[in-house]
C-alpha cells in the first residue's frame, strides 16, 4: 500500500447533495400540485393557484437554461404556454388537462433530481426576471 505524501489531502466526490427541507418541499412542489388538482377538477381558477403552478414551470425552465439542457427548455416553455392558454380561455378539453398534468409531473421530477443550491439559484433567476419586468403577465401578478 502506498503512503500518502505529507500535507496531501484526499478528495472524495460528493455522493449526495443537500436536498430540500420538508417545509421547502411543501412550498415549492406540494402546494402547486394541490393547486393543479383544484384547477383540473374545475373547483378553482384563482390567480394565486395559476401563478403557483406557473412557478414550477418557470423554475424548471430556469434550471434547464442554467444546465444548458437543450431538450428540456422547449418542453417547459411549451408547458407554460399551455398553462397561459388555460388561464386565458379556461379548461375546455380533457386532453389539455391530461397534457398539463403530464407536463407538471415531468417538471416536478426534473426539479427533484437537482440539489438545493441549484434550485435556489433557479428561483433567484426567476425572481430577477419578474422584478425586471420580463415575465409573462400571469407571472407578474
Amino acid at each position: 500500500m502506498r503512503k500518502q505524501a505529507a500535507g496531501a489531502q484526499r478528495h472524495f466526490p460528493k455522493l449526495w447533495a443537500k436536498r430540500l427541507s420538508e417545509a421547502e418541499y411543501v412550498e415549492m412542489l406540494l402546494s402547486p400540485r394541490l393547486h393543479l388538482d383544484y384547477l383540473l377538477s374545475g373547483q378553482s381558477e384563482d390567480m394565486y393557484h395559476l401563478t403557483s403552478i406557473a412557478g414550477v414551470f418557470n423554475v424548471a425552465t430556469a434550471l434547464a437554461h442554467m444546465r444548458r439542457d437543450l431538450r428540456s427548455i422547449p418542453y417547459y416553455e411549451a408547458s407554460l404556454a399551455l398553462l397561459l392558454d388555460i388561464a386565458r380561455s379556461g379548461l375546455h378539453e380533457q386532453a389539455s388537462a391530461h397534457r398539463l398534468r403530464r407536463y407538471f409531473n415531468s417538471a416536478d421530477d426534473y426539479l427533484l433530481c437537482h440539489s438545493r443550491q441549484e434550485l435556489e439559484h433557479a428561483v433567484h433567476l426567476v425572481r430577477q426576471q419578474i422584478l425586471s419586468g420580463q415575465a409573462t403577465p400571469l407571472l407578474a401578478a
